[in-house]
């Protein structure tokens, strides 16, 4: 007696899941490689805030120009007699 070939719904589905699970594999070694990333960066931003946190504070220059009130009272003095 002849044997009868699976029904193609079977093949098919464990076909399906077979490709869903090498593309899972894929996703999560690329997953893996992103959440490196991010922990290497987020170190990054850590070490360098506390390094700058110890550094000197720098001097700051300000050009401060004469007020312009000032500057006005002194024309309108001018004017008077």
């Amino acid at each position: 007696m002849p044997r009868e070939p699976s029904p193609p719904n079977s093949s098919a589905r464990s076909e399906w899941f077979r490709r869903l699970d090498r593309i899972a594999k894929d996703l999560n070694v690329l997953l893996a490689l992103f959440a490196i990333g991010l922990a290497t960066l987020d170190l990054t931003f850590l070490v360098t805030q506390r390094l700058i946190d110890r550094l000197p504070q720098a001097t700051q220059l300000v050009h401060v120009a004469e007020p312009v009130a000032q500057s006005s009272l002194a024309a309108g003095r001018r004017d008077l007699p």
